[in-house]
This record gives C-alpha cells, sequence and structure tokens, in this order.
C-alpha cells in the first residue's frame, strides 16, 4: 500500500497534507535534532527532482542500512529556520 519516492516527487502535489506509507534503507541518521530524530531514505528509485526523502520521527531504535516502512504526512515547502529548508518532508511519521 505504500508509494515510491519517485511517484513522491512526480506527484508531490497530489500528497502534500495527506498520510503516506513509505519503504526505504537509512541513508543517514541525526538524532535530537529540534526535539526529533531525523532519517534520510533512499528506495532505488528516482526522478529528476530527487532520490532522497527526509523524514522525521520520535522513533529512536533505527541505525543507518536499516530498511524502514514509515507512515507521515508529506509536507511540501517547510522551513523549520536554521538552516532546514526542505521542498519535501515527511513529518512525525511512525516506523511500521
Amino acid at each position: 500500500g505504500g508509494i515510491t519516492i519517485a511517484e513522491l516527487y512526480d506527484n508531490k502535489e497530489k500528497y502534500d497534507g495527506k498520510t503516506i506509507l513509505i519503504k526505504g534503507k537509512i541513508t543517514n541518521a541525526n538524532l535530537g535534532i529540534m526535539d526529533k530524530n531525523w532519517f534520510h531514505i533512499q528506495d532505488g528509485t528516482s526522478t529528476n527532482d530527487g532520490f532522497d526523502l527526509t523524514i522525521t520521527t520520535d522513533d529512536e531504535e533505527i541505525k543507518v542500512d536499516d530498511v524502514v516502512t514509515f507512515e507521515g504526512m508529506i509536507t511540501l515547502d517547510k522551513d523549520f529556520g536554521y538552516g532546514y529548508k526542505y521542498d519535501i518532508i515527511m513529518e512525525d511519521a511512525t516506523k511500521k
């Protein structure tokens, strides 16, 4: 029932404000930034706009190289300040 990163980037307006499922391999992890854990995932798909998705979550038991399915809300053009600006991001995700 999930979508690919390529599908998300190719149709990002369709998913803005929607909760989706997405599965990928963790390529980067930053814990405890602005009271969230930040992960980058890739699933082997790509489009001209991107191949990597940033996800914020409270889950902590996730490591680089884990393959994880997340459920969370997609937000476009999010600016957290402090240099954290994203064209597309999944926020407040939960590991499934």
